[in-house]
């Protein structure tokens, strides 16, 4: 009996097998994919993805290596669990076609090899402190409503504690401190979109920067709206919008996101995976064209 022929999608002899699971490499040249397999790319790296019809691929392994970044980028984006700078560039050409122009991506794991450790850093370490800090969310949101009703309520005495804020877990993880360094004014984004453990890096990013810089991080927080696929996560509450997709079938973003959260895009028929080449897909990219297009029309 004749062998199959090998999924290009489902199987790899790399570290990059999963990231041709969960995110869209067939939307990355042969070109950019071999590159981008190449030995020593690894978290906390940083690439410049270009759109299809531009396309483009630059890698820096660190922040300070960094050099000719544009002073504006149309998103950052960071790819979640099991993601390689394969699926980190993957993810980013899905919303440079979205989003009309070059996007910089935070690469946030080592692949296939490290699975298990990122997810247990990710959504346990990361998502127990985010779970704690959606808590006192809640609290402080409950208090300003009362005071809406009681305007003479007294304040607390103490502001309530970030949780986790003796923990930096920015302190040791190089994607969170790449962020934070591209967040902290490297550059400026129209967009923050996030991927699975990916939303769990924003979202600490940002509480990192309130706390390092809290002039840069209001701006940010006012101006940059943020889109979450395949996991609701707590974001600092000053965070004036974030959308939140995930597949009507996607049980195991259910599992990692926080169950107060609504959802505000659900893609019917869809699991957890943007890989258009699989059934049960989120299509990053008509998805996002749609969220642009009515922020587009609320703003006008």
């Amino acid at each position: 009996m004749l062998p199959l022929p090998p999924n290009p999608f489902l199987s790899s002899t790399d570290n990059t097998a999963l990231d041709g699971l969960f995110y869209d490499i067939s939307a990355l040249s042969a070109t950019e994919r071999d590159q981008l397999r190449r030995p020593g790319k690894v978290e906390g790296m940083i690439l410049e993805v270009g759109p299809s019809w531009k396309p483009s691929l630059r890698i820096w392994n660190r922040m300070s290596q960094c050099e000719g970044l544009a002073p504006r980028y149309r998103a950052i984006t960071v790819a979640g669990v099991g993601s390689s700078a394969l699926g980190a560039a993957a993810l980013a050409r899905n919303v440079a076609d979205a989003m009309r122009g070059p996007v910089l991506a935070v690469v946030s794991g080592h692949g296939l090899g490290d699975l298990a450790s990122e997810a247990a850093g990710g959504f346990f370490l990361f998502g127990g402190v985010n779970a704690m800090r959606h808590s006192a969310n809640a609290f402080d949101t409950a208090v300003d409503t009362m005071r809406t009703f009681n305007p003479w309520l007294p304040k607390p005495a103490m502001a309530t504690p970030d949780p986790g804020q003796g923990f930096q877990l920015a302190s040791f993880s190089k994607d969170v401190k790449a962020l934070i360094a591209l967040l902290g004014g490297e550059v400026e984004c129209d967009w923050l979109v996030g991927h699975s453990k990916g939303n769990l890096v924003i979202s600490e990013a940002l509480y990192a920067l309130r706390t390092k810089d809290e002039a840069r991080f209001a701006k940010v927080a006012a101006e940059v709206p943020i889109v979450t696929f395949g996991a609701r996560i707590a974001m600092p509450r000053q965070v004036e919008t974030v959308i939140d997709v995930m597949g009507d079938l996607d049980s195991f973003g259910a599992l990692n996101s926080r169950p107060d959260i609504g959802i505000d895009v659900t893609v019917p028929n869809a699991w957890h995976h943007t890989n258009t080449r699989l059934p049960f897909h989120v299509p990053v990219t008509k998805v996002l064209e749609k969220i642009a297009s009515r922020k587009k029309e609320g703003a006008a």
